[in-house]
């Protein structure tokens, strides 16, 4: 995923508007006011999410509607057996493998979800 430093932890989104925060874990924060590629990741399990609106753009939308200050939309291309609590989204160009709990209701090969994470870490990504 393609994001745009913004100051020390807050980034924005090549395709979206105003800044959310992320928790850089590489070594060194890229300066302010520079492209970098980065990973995606969420860390934890997610316990909540909720079919995407009809409207709703897959990737990265930026606001106050979670603690970490984004909205993450994905389609669902893979879901883990029983007891595999691994789900596989596409968010944006991006696949990223979410653990979550709770169960698999509304977790449908295909089907698109929302969901507010309470943390968002990138990583530096390098090709």
């Amino acid at each position: 995923m393609r994001v745009f430093v913004d100051g020390r932890v807050a980034f924005r989104c090549a395709d979206g508007h105003g800044s959310a925060v992320a928790h850089w874990m590489g070594d060194r924060l890229p300066a302010p006011g520079t492209d970098t590629l980065v990973e995606l990741t969420l860390p934890g399990p997610l316990t909540g999410w909720g079919p995407a609106l009809p409207s709703a753009v897959s990737g990265l939308e930026i606001g106050p509607v979670a603690p970490a200050g984004v909205l993450v939309t994905g389609e669902v291309l893979g879901v883990g057996r029983p007891g595999d609590p691994v789900v596989e989204l596409r968010i944006g160009t991006d696949v990223v493998l979410v653990e979550v709990t709770g169960g698999e209701s509304g977790l449908e090969i295909g089907r698109r979800i929302s969901f507010g994470p309470a943390r968002l870490e990138v990583y530096p990504y390098g090709l």
